[in-house]
């Protein structure tokens, strides 16, 4: 559990994994053993472009294989069972101008934030839970996404508050480094049962809305939304994140913006395939539920 020896446990494991991503191009950058019983966080260097999303499913199937030759199954569900640690697929963005340089970074704006990267920010708040359903995408996914659970559950702007679901991370300004270089926001409500392009696709195109519209940098809010009253929540902008899977789905459909972007055909079929998802649970508890995908993913 968050330690070398977790590490140690599994000795050759880390190494292995870290080598063959590496041997396929996808850069990693570290692997580290998590909270939760066997729990490991893999990252990658950046990159644009689809080649987040390519790195992401090439990932997970480097990954089964290693753990499947050693007589392991690697799951990347979003809970393995209702009372383990959850598994999140953290989404990490920063922004370029067009001279090649970085454009997230405003030493002046709040918690550093630029006036696109808060505009951008803007726009993932105000579709966000319209495309959770793009992002968190299983039943299984919403038992995850609770206050106080280590995850996202309000459309919430942190400065480095593991909760928010955009989070700004730290920098790392030691040795004279320049932060706007490493400055960059984190999405933290999605999880390795979204589709990783549709992922990249919605929050990229909910930011561009920001943009276009130029809208406020939201506020930057720190402490828990839950003490807050309605009219606090409301003042700041933090709604709840849709709790259940259906909750998402009629998120998702109710945004005209957001259905925009997609020819209807995808979204009958998106939801189409989700109903039935939800429809082929019933009956099962949570136990049997976080098994099933378990199992699938």
């Amino acid at each position: 559990m968050m330690s070398f020896a977790g590490l140690r446990r599994v000795d050759g494991f880390a190494s292995q994994v870290m080598e063959a991503l590496d041997e396929a191009g996808l850069k990693p950058e570290v692997i580290i053993s998590e909270y939760g019983e066997d729990q490991f966080e893999v990252t990658n260097a950046p990159s644009t472009g689809l080649a987040a999303a390519d790195r992401a499913v090439a990932l997970r199937e480097i990954i089964r294989e290693i753990a499947r030759n050693r007589g392991w199954k690697a799951s990347f569900a979003p809970k393995t069972s209702p009372s383990s640690v959850g598994n999140g697929v953290h989404i990490h963005f920063s922004l370029v101008g067009a001279d090649g340089q970085p454009a997230s970074y405003n030493a002046s704006g709040p918690s550093g934030l630029s006036e696109a990267a808060g505009a951008f920010c803007a726009g993932i708040l105000k579709h966000l839970p319209a495309i959770t359903a793009l992002t968190a995408s299983s039943v299984s996914s919403y038992f995850r996404l609770k206050p106080h659970n280590w995850s996202s559950s309000y459309t919430w702007l942190g400065d480095k508050d593991r909760e928010a679901t955009l989070r700004i991370c730290p920098t790392v300004t030691i040795s004279g480094n320049d932060p706007a270089k490493s400055f960059n926001v984190e999405y933290r409500a999605a999880d390795a049962t979204a589709n990783p392009y549709l992922a990249l696709a919605a929050i990229v195109r909910a930011g561009l809305e920001g943009l276009k519209a130029r809208l406020p940098c939201p506020p930057v809010h720190s402490g828990d939304p839950d003490e807050l009253t309605e009219v606090d929540r409301a003042e700041l902008g933090l709604r709840r994140l849709p709790k259940t899977l259906e909750d998402a789905l009629e998120a998702l459909q109710g945004d005209p913006v957001v259905v925009s972007w997609f020819p209807k055909v995808f979204l009958d079929t998106f939801t189409g395939m989700k109903a039935f998802e939800i429809k082929s649970l019933e009956g099962l508890d949570e136990e049997a539920t976080c098994a099933s995908y378990r199992a699938v993913y």
